[in-house]
């Protein structure tokens, strides 16, 4: 486990001292994938928000691969 120690820069002294357990960098992966399942949540919405549902037959017939609209499924 590693900490860091971040000091209160709002204070002249540095009397409140806060430790957190420092994140692990994400992979390249995970960070694609983290932001693929948020564009897909947000085209969801989108889609939910103008026609009240999510029409899988258009977005196939627009070229979308069957594993995207799986995904897009669960987001």
């Amino acid at each position: 486990m590693k900490l860091e120690i971040e000091l209160s820069r709002s204070l002249r002294h540095s009397g409140n001292v806060k430790a957190t357990i420092k994140q692990p960098a994400k992979s390249e992966a995970e960070l694609l994938d983290h932001a693929t399942n948020n564009l897909l949540r947000g085209l969801k919405r989108d889609m939910q928000k103008k026609d009240g549902r999510v029409n899988y037959d258009k977005l196939r017939k627009d070229g979308y691969s069957d594993r995207l609209l799986a995904k897009l499924e669960q987001a």
